[in-house]
């Protein structure tokens, strides 16, 4: 069986993407930089907050990086107004939790920051289901860099071995599945298009039905041996 999950809460355990990309929008115009919803999606996908202004405003012409701390400033402040409010959460995602949570460790591996995933863990009551939680604030380089990942790892090994051959990263995007790829994990595409699911070990749909024997199976991650 698995040793453990890293899961990705933004776009993949909740529906929260459009709010963050109204947010950087709202932050770039506040700037006076005109920038679309589809400038965004190509440009920033799987991007943290800092990195997806910085790419924007690189894209416009202004390679400023005090702007760039000051457009992912007024972002951050904006989705977490947003996140407040509420959300959706994925169709299956609290089934998979609860039932993945007494057979494997769970970990939360997000591009977002510290603040942002503490309240969307608090509003979902998805909390006390992680066991480690490795945001933006916490890893200098994002994906497609490995460091998330591998702290992840890190993390969990401190209080239970934690082989990398058998953890899970289940993951929406490019940049995600070759950080956890480049961090010697197996990855799991969900709702990914073609290009991501391709990259990725293995693909699904979305989280509804989805469960460990499945997902080990996906990625083929053999059953552990049984003591003689």
């Amino acid at each position: 069986m698995l040793d453990a999950v890293l899961l990705e809460w933004e776009g993949l355990l909740a529906d929260t993407g459009a709010a963050r990309r109204e947010a950087m929008l709202r932050a770039l115009a506040d700037e006076g930089v005109a920038w679309t919803a589809a400038a965004y999606d190509t440009c920033c996908g799987g991007l943290d907050v800092l990195a997806s202004a910085t790419a924007a405003l690189a894209r416009t012409g202004r390679s400023d990086a005090t702007l760039a701390d000051l457009v992912a400033l007024r972002a951050t402040r904006g989705f977490a107004e947003r996140l407040a409010q509420g959300f959706t959460m994925r169709p299956g995602a609290a089934q998979f939790i609860g039932a993945a949570e007494h057979r494997a460790r769970l970990a939360i591996v997000t591009r977002a920051s510290r603040a942002e995933t503490e309240i969307a863990l608090r509003l979902s009551g998805l909390g006390p289901a992680i066991t480690v939680v490795v945001t933006s604030d916490d890893v200098l380089d994002p994906p497609p860099a490995p460091a998330a990942y591998v702290h992840a790892l890190q993390q969990l090994t401190r209080t239970r071995a934690a082989r990398s051959d058998r953890v899970v990263a289940l993951v929406g995007s490019s940049a995600a599945v070759r950080a956890a790829r480049s961090a010697g994990v197996r990855a799991l595409a969900v709702g990914a298009p073609a290009h991501v699911a391709l990259d990725a070990d293995a693909a699904v749909d979305g989280l509804a039905g989805l469960t460990l024997d499945l997902v080990a199976s996906l990625v083929r991650v053999a059953p552990a041996a049984r003591p003689a």
